[in-house]
Formats: C-alpha cells, sequence, structure tokens
C-alpha cells in the first residue's frame, strides 16, 4: 500500500514523537522511510534601531542544526536504509508539499498541536496547510494533551482525552 513514506521533524520532543510512528509503519508496509527537516529562513524584522545580520554565518549555522536534527532523528530510528533531507524555506508546508512532490512519496507522517482558537488563528498550522497542498494520506500525531494541577486532563477540539495517534486524512 505504502512503499515510500515521509516523516517531519525540527528536531524538538514533540515533533519526534511522529518518527516511531513512521518507523513502525514502513516496517509494516515494508516502505522505504525519509525524514525532512525544513531549515527556517533568516527572517530579521526591525523597527527604529540599525541591525546588523550576517545572512550567511546564520545559514550555515542553520544548516548545521539542521543535519544534526536529522542524525539524531535517523539514531532514533531502528531501522535500516532511513533517508535524510533537508531543504530550506520560510513556508514549511510548502517546502514539505513540494517534497512529497519530488519524492513521490505515499504517506506523509507528522505531528500536530491540535491547536484551535486563537491560538490557531495566529499561529496557524503546518499540518492544515499541508493537507491543503497535497493529495497523499498525511497521518497526524498528536501529542497527549497536558494534565491539569488537578489530575484533570485538558481536552482539545474533541472534547475527550485521547492521546492516540490521530489519522487526519486517508
Amino acid at each position: 500500500m505504502f512503499e515510500r513514506i515521509l516523516v517531519t521533524t525540527d528536531g524538538s520532543p514533540f515533533a519526534n514523537l511522529a518518527l516511531p510512528v513512521a518507523a513502525d509503519l514502513a516496517r509494516r508496509y515494508g516502505a522505504t522511510l525519509t525524514v525532512l527537516h525544513v531549515v527556517p529562513g533568516p527572517v530579521a524584522l526591525t523597527e527604529g534601531a540599525a541591525y546588523a545580520f550576517d545572512y550567511d554565518t546564520e545559514r550555515r549555522r542553520q544548516l548545521a542544526l539542521g543535519q544534526q536534527i536529522l542524525e539524531e532523528a535517523k539514531a532514533r530510528i531502528d531501522l535500516p536504509g532511513v533517508q535524510l533531507i533537508s531543504r530550506e524555506g520560510l513556508r514549511t508546508d510548502e517546502i514539505i508539499a513540494q517534497e512529497v512532490g519530488r519524492g513521490a512519496f505515499q504517506l506523509v507522517v507528522m505531528s500536530t498541536h491540535g491547536r484551535s482558537g486563537l491560538a490557531h488563528f495566529f499561529l496557524g498550522s503546518v499540518a492544515e496547510g499541508l493537507l491543503r497542498r497535497v493529495q497523499v494520506p498525511v497521518f497526524l500525531v498528536r501529542a497527549p494533551e497536558p494534565a491539569t494541577a488537578h489530575g484533570d486532563t485538558v481536552h482539545g477540539d474533541s472534547g475527550h482525552a485521547d492521546t492516540a495517534p490521530q489519522e487526519a486524512r486517508t
């Protein structure tokens, strides 16, 4: 069913929750697995004061950090033949969608915050943007919902506590 699977990470513990899920799916389907890290392009917003920004130095630093993130992700996945890809860009969802087309991937696995309301309005959603841009299934891994001080679970969009991975589109 799936021969080529793409998993994304930014190196954060939250994003890395998708790695074992993607590895398990690759094992089950006998698929190849590729890990993608999108290196953010530098954005310099200033007002009033002069600001010196060394673009080349920052770009090299971000590329090196991206390679480190990919190597750490590969070490977390117990699967032979994992491929690593680093791409640069400002719009992560666009870069992922381009890579899906370029690599002929049949499944994308990624984590999602599952934000709603104002948080979603202001921060947006890479997952939502990707769903608009690709025609392949996107498997979304949602982080366990945080517990409150009283031990109750904070409920997200669904109104119930569910820590199982959520599939957005199949």
